[in-house]
């Protein structure tokens, strides 16, 4: 069921099952990014000495922890999507639950 929100303008709905779907589909691209971090740390850091003589090994490894702490923080940050648009999800839920308890509570049908 689709919501409308009071003050957000007209036409604006939520639809809490659609939220849920793209809690899960943000979900995958986090497992997807995961997948990512594990295969740069695997094979990203491993060699510098690879890059040959004038500092350029060195040069990549800050450059390779700097990028981790980034990977880092990205995946953070999908984390905190997924929950905050799964909370969402289910306080407009638990909102419609209770709205429509209150309904027949007053006698609607």
């Amino acid at each position: 069921m689709r919501h409308s929100v009071v003050g957000a303008g007209p036409g604006f709905q939520v639809d809490p099952a659609g939220l849920a779907g793209m809690a899960g589909r943000v979900g995958r691209a986090y497992d997807d990014f995961g997948g990512a971090v594990v295969g740069f740390r695997e094979g990203g850091g491993s060699f510098p000495s690879a890059f040959g003589e004038f500092g350029v090994g060195d040069a990549w490894t800050s450059f390779n922890a700097a990028w981790s702490s980034e990977l880092d923080v990205t995946r953070s940050a999908l984390a905190e999507l997924i929950r905050k648009v799964s909370t969402t999800a289910q306080r407009y839920e638990e909102a419609e639950a209770t709205v429509i308890a209150s309904v027949h509570q007053a006698g609607a049908p």
